[in-house]
């Protein structure tokens, strides 16, 4: 029994190993090209997105290569009736797939921790890549588009073109939430990253807003550069880490609790004055509207942690529903046997998880419903593992 265990789990290792580093590295080709050709990224700082995408990506790869090399073992174990040779010594499927079963766990776990490592270091390693690539990349996008725009919308750069020593020509700064437009015959960018502001040195201002018309002559102008280019961590809960979505939840609450006195101490002076008078009432609508946005954003706080656990679970189901059904299929063809696990996955799995985190969100669900679809994966693969054992 022990030499059929190493022998299984060698082989496992084997394809996965290789399956891993060939998946990842296509997956890590396509996301370096894809936030290269987004950002305008040059070549100088594309190679040093090859690390944050590395994390980012691996996520995906994982549970698909483990599936794959599970489903291809497998397959081709019980096509080659070796599957019905070992019954045929008085071996349960239990007795060598539980090993199996134990390691995609443990993988699991692993996979619970990249997924933390994509957030807190793959996604903040490739903003900070652009962060400290931020003037080359907002030259080079003014080369070629004559134009860049913040993510937000709310900062647009126009340009005549921009000369060989840096320089912009007829630069147009459109500043949307302070309604104001900023134009000049030149403009010269720098970056300090000790204050970490972008500095616009101007030449012939002029600045133009609502009811506004200044003209000056030589203006130099300040910008936090975090308004052109993200850092570390996102504000989303999505991008946080599990530390911080706990210390987020906590300044909720207290957030939650504050605009709560806020409410009582109007309505306590307006009860003493008989009624909620006009400037009662706007104060107490302006501190109910913020309990809502706060409430909200609560929701997506709680729904990230088990999203987080559900998502590198999702390596151990795949492997609960991929041994048993290779092996009821008893086909060694590779294509075969992988597509008939991972359809199933593709049009159950997915819309059930997608369902479950939309639902959880918006607070219709509990949290913990987005492990729906690692329960209807488990219930399926349980089904398989009885055929495998009566038959």
């Amino acid at each position: 029994m022990g030499i059929i265990i190493r022998f299984i789990l060698r082989e496992l290792g084997v394809a996965f190993f290789f399956g891993f580093v060939a998946f990842t590295f296509l997956l890590l080709v396509f996301g370096v090209v894809q936030e290269a050709l987004a950002n305008r990224v040059p070549l100088i700082w594309v190679v040093q997105l090859i690390p944050g995408v590395f994390a980012k990506m691996s996520p995906i790869s994982l549970p698909v290569t483990l599936l794959l090399a599970v489903t291809t073992f497998f397959a081709r174990m019980s096509g080659n009736n070796e599957v019905i040779a070992i019954k045929a010594l008085g071996i349960p499927p239990n007795a060598f797939l539980m090993p199996v079963f134990v390691i995609a766990f443990i993988i699991s776990i692993i996979g619970v921790g990249i997924n933390e490592l994509a957030v807190t270091w793959g996604r903040a390693g490739i903003n900070n890549v652009l962060y400290r690539g931020a003037e080359d990349i907002l030259i080079e996008q003014l080369s070629q588009d004559h134009r860049f725009e913040t993510n937000n919308k709310e900062i647009t750069i126009l340009v005549d073109g921009v000369d060989p020593q840096r320089q912009l020509r007829g630069p147009k700064i459109m500043l949307k939430k302070e309604a104001v437009t900023i134009e000049s015959r030149t403009a010269k960018i720098s970056i300090d990253f000790n204050t970490n502001m972008l500095t616009m040195t101007f030449s012939d201002i002029r600045v133009t807003g609502e009811g506004l018309t200044l003209l000056a002559g030589d203006r130099t102008i300040s910008i936090p550069l975090s308004d052109f280019f993200p850092m570390g961590e996102s504000n989303s809960p999505s991008g946080m880490s599990l530390r911080r979505i706990n210390e987020e939840r906590k300044k909720a609450d207290e957030q939650i609790e504050k605009q709560r006195r806020i409410i009582a101490t109007y309505k306590t002076f307006a009860a003493c004055m008989g009624s909620i008078d006009d400037w009662a009432k706007p104060q107490i609508d302006v501190s109910k509207a913020d309990i809502r946005a706060l409430q909200s954003h609560q929701k997506r706080l709680s729904v990230e942690p088990p999203r987080r656990w559900a998502t590198g679970f999702c390596c151990f189901f795949f492997v609960w529903l991929g041994a048993p059904l290779a092996i009821w299929m008893r086909k060694s063809d590779f294509f075969a046997s992988f597509f008939a696990c991972f359809v199933p996955i593709l049009i159950l799995y997915y819309p059930l998880l997608a369902f479950g985190l939309s639902q959880a969100k918006n607070g219709s669900l509990p949290p913990m419903y987005v492990w729906t679809a690692n329960a209807a994966i488990g219930f399926i693969g349980l089904w398989f593992l009885r055929q495998i054992h009566r038959y």
